[in-house]
């Protein structure tokens, strides 16, 4: 058998999201010895498919299949290559919401990672460094400023997006490898930066646990793959100041069963699950150019926040209603349609174990409220299409129409009892299931994001996060890690000159 690969730094970072990129790109630029570990591959722009369920096969999980375990399933969208889910994601920036970073200090006892004053500070640097401006008007595109038509005329609080791409020149492919690298995500930002600091990138390489020694981390142990995702091998990683997880929070849970700690991993599982509407219009939409995502409706007091979505035509002819030479006729019109989606902040909590083989197994049931909210905000999004001028609206929801053609309407699916099997969810936003705490009987990782069970062991993506947002987390994420990974930045230092 194939002796495994061994390497060794100061610290080993399990994954290359926005988490784990911006743990190496702090620990690197400190002046520590890290390793990165992805388990997908570290695709160039050139491999990178352009049709998008081309790119579905090889950047997304199970080609986009994982979903929660349930009479019905909830896809689960993440990233499986370097670059995590930032890079098939459309960069959104939202700085985390003042009442959340007070939550986090009064019920969850850490205030010293949120402190407003760092945060603004941290801000300040990861903006700049990626670029994060308002997607500028040339760009947007006809599907998002058809949501702004719609916000002007019903008096919505509609904006265009902030997003890590200052340069995007409108080619909607962001979801794909933007063509130019306008698309600051992390594939192209902070992991080459972290590499030329010194740290060390070892892709196609899947962590099934955490070592430790002495009741301390002290690396990790996995598979290493083929591109076909074969096992090709064994690696053996070793880490002399600390270990930090950034696998997600769906993939960091089963990594710390497998290592042996219990209590609340895997609990407290949350998202912001969403829920599209397509609408036809009279006029060209074209939702082949502009920003992929560029304009949004923030209604976070009602429990959901509505976005523009661009569809590449593949994946917009299968969200056409109708059969033969209707749907051909709905076919010929492709340039006609435009898209938006309500993304919602869910109370629900759903919880990730390990099932059969080791993979994940995720339960999680919207609540009753929950769908109450995703009703009103598929039904404003129908209301929106028609005030923007639409001719049809297709709402997706079971057993009310497939095609909507007035805005009176629009009461079929305020009225509707839905169920949840109505109702077709998709969730991209995925929270908890380490949750930072600072008692220990009540979390898994404290204020400096240090597994409370294990020494030298740290997580540092969205699974520490004890509540959901109900904005685009991406930010928070990267702020947060920053502030944590600053901290151990520090005091490995002083371990080291001690």
């Amino acid at each position: 058998m194939t002796a495994a690969l061994t390497d060794s730094a100061d610290f080993v970072v399990v994954g290359t999201g926005a988490g784990g990129a911006t743990a190496a790109r702090v620990l690197a630029a400190a002046g520590h010895s890290v390793i990165m570990v992805e388990e997908g591959p570290r695709l160039a722009r050139e491999e990178r498919a352009p049709a998008f369920l081309d790119d579905m096969s090889v950047a997304l999980r199970d080609m986009g299949t994982q979903t929660t375990v349930s009479a019905t399933p909830m896809p689960l969208l993440q990233g499986r290559l370097v670059g995590g889910s930032t890079a098939i994601n459309s960069g959104i920036v939202w700085r985390m919401p003042d009442d959340v970073r007070a939550d986090w200090t009064e019920r969850f006892g850490l205030g010293e990672l949120v402190r407003a004053d760092e945060q603004e500070r941290i801000y300040g640097i990861i903006e700049d460094e990626l670029e994060v401006a308002e997607t500028r008007r040339e760009v947007l595109g006809g599907n998002s400023l058809k949501m702004e038509a719609a916000c002007r005329a019903l008096g919505l609080p509609g904006q265009p997006m902030r997003r890590n791409a200052r340069r995007c020149t409108g080619h909607d492919r962001t979801f794909q490898g933007c063509p130019g690298d306008a698309h600051q995500s992390m594939d192209v930002s902070y992991v080459p930066r972290a590499l030329r600091d010194g740290a060390r990138l070892h892709a196609d390489a899947r962590v099934e646990r955490v070592t430790s020694e002495a009741g301390r981390a002290t690396g990790v142990v996995g598979d290493r793959l083929d591109r076909e995702g074969r096992v090709a091998g064994r690696f053996d990683f070793r880490a002399r100041r600390g270990v930090v997880v950034a696998a997600g929070a769906i993939h960091t849970p089963v990594i710390l069963l497998r290592s042996g700690l219990r209590g609340l991993v895997g609990e407290r599982f949350q998202a912001h699950p969403g829920a599209a509407v397509v609408g036809r219009f009279a006029d060209v939409i074209d939702m082949s150019f502009g920003a992929a995502q560029g304009y949004e409706v923030p209604m976070r007091a009602d429990g959901f926040k509505l976005e523009s979505l661009a569809l590449p035509p593949e994946m917009l002819a299968a969200r056409l209603p109708g059969a033969g030479p209707e749907w051909q006729e709905r076919l010929a019109a492709l340039d006609h349609f435009g898209q938006w989606v309500a993304e919602t902040r869910m109370r629900a909590h759903g919880r990730v174990s390990v099932g059969w083989g080791g993979k994940p197994v995720v339960r999680y049931e919207p609540s009753a409220d929950d769908l109450r909210i995703v009703q009103r905000a598929i039904a404003l999004i129908a209301r929106m299409m028609f005030a923007a001028g639409a001719t049809e609206v297709y709402p997706g929801v079971a057993r009310l129409p497939e095609v909507l053609t007035r805005a009176d309407q629009v009461e079929l699916i305020e009225r509707a009892e839905l169920r949840r099997a109505d109702l077709h969810l998709l969730a991209s936003h995925l929270f908890g299931t380490a949750c930072a705490h600072a008692d220990p009987s009540r979390g898994v990782v404290g204020p400096n994001l240090e597994a409370h069970a294990l020494p030298g062991l740290f997580v540092m993506d969205a699974s520490v996060f004890p509540t959901n947002l109900g904005v685009n987390p991406q930010h928070s994420i990267m702020t947060v890690v920053w502030r944590a990974a600053e901290q151990l930045a520090l005091r490995g230092r002083a371990q080291r000159t001690a």
